[in-house]
């Protein structure tokens, strides 16, 4: 297979992924209020792929000692609240607007890494988020899906991932156990995540768990089949396009990987509003457009001064 054959069926891998998550996801919230229980099992889903992978000798599996576990464990626990909230943003909004208000995620990654690493992009990168504020600003005033719990869960979403993705790359130096390839350090934190959430969900939604089933199966849109078929299908899903993306990412140059991440992000906004019927007005398309094109000049532009020394901000000194 050529370079661009493997490139194609990389990029198609993760769109499809993406698109199969997603829908599998918002189908079963819609009937099945469930949401940490839906986040639970989309963390926990991934080992069924992993696991046997790891008893086959197919990949090397991970040895940790408990000093490894420690350090992995801030960054999974912050895993875990990204996914939780961003299953109920999907929960409580449309597909379409998660996306558009998650365009934001850029500018919580320049506060945290401005913050946590006293890294401050050149002001013209900084400048290229200004459309994107502007652009979710719009798209929010007009979309006739506009909910405060979706806009907030989608905000807290873009937190959390931001500061994982931070401190990930804080303790990049950090010894994290053998045989800790990106692939395994997926693996591992999502583990992690999965044993943390899962208690919460049991506590939250344990004593309803039974009668929220009944009432989705009594909605008639979906026999019991179905539903576990589609939340299998949400886990795994979610566990295979996260590590697609890590592969095109090794595979591609920068550019070109924000490229296809926000084409991906335009593909999920059209397929919310095909598949689910979301409303999408004029001006909440050009708000959405405005924030989409300012995440990729964003991308390109933090490409094209990335042999600039960040800023690093004077310790005991306000700038």
């Amino acid at each position: 297979m050529t370079s661009n054959s493997k490139l194609l069926l990389y990029i198609g891998a993760w769109y499809a992924l993406n698109v199969a998550y997603n829908d599998a996801n918002k189908t079963v919230l819609k009937i099945v209020r469930l949401p940490y229980t839906m986040a639970a099992l989309q963390l926990g889903l991934g080992l069924a792929y992993v696991v046997p992978m790891w008893l086959l000798g197919l990949r090397a599996a991970p040895k940790l000692t408990l000093s490894n576990v420690r350090t992995v464990l801030p960054v999974a626990l912050i895993h875990g609240c990204g996914q939780c909230v961003t299953v109920l943003s999907l929960g409580a909004g449309s597909l379409a607007f998660v996306n558009v208000v998650k365009a934001l995620e850029p500018l919580f990654n320049v506060a945290f890494g401005a913050l946590l690493m006293n890294d401050v992009l050149p002001w013209p990168v900084n400048a290229c988020l200004l459309p994107v504020v502007a652009g979710v600003a719009i798209a929010s005033a007009s979309d006739l899906s506009f909910s405060w719990d979706c806009f907030a869960y989608a905000m807290l979403s873009n937190v959390f991932f931001s500061l994982r993705g931070v401190l990930t790359k804080k303790q990049a130096a950090v010894p994290k156990g053998t045989n800790m390839d990106a692939a395994n350090h997926f693996a591992v934190t999502t583990t992690l995540a999965f044993l943390a959430v899962l208690p919460i969900a049991l506590f939250v939604e344990g004593p309803t768990l039974r009668a929220e089933w009944e009432a989705a199966l009594a909605t008639g849109e979906s026999s019991q089949l179905e539903l576990l078929a589609r939340i299998v299908t949400s886990g795994l899903a979610f566990y295979l396009y996260n590590e697609v993306a890590m592969l095109t990412l090794a595979a591609v140059h920068p550019i070109t990987h924000a490229v296809a991440n926000t084409i991906k992000r335009v593909v999920l906004i059209l397929f919310s509003v095909v598949r689910f019927g979301t409303p999408l007005t004029t001006t909440s398309a050009v708000g959405s457009a405005i924030a989409i094109g300012g995440v990729l000049t964003y991308s390109l532009a933090k490409q094209r001064y990335a042999s600039v020394t960040p800023v690093r901000r004077a310790k005991n000194k306000i700038l």
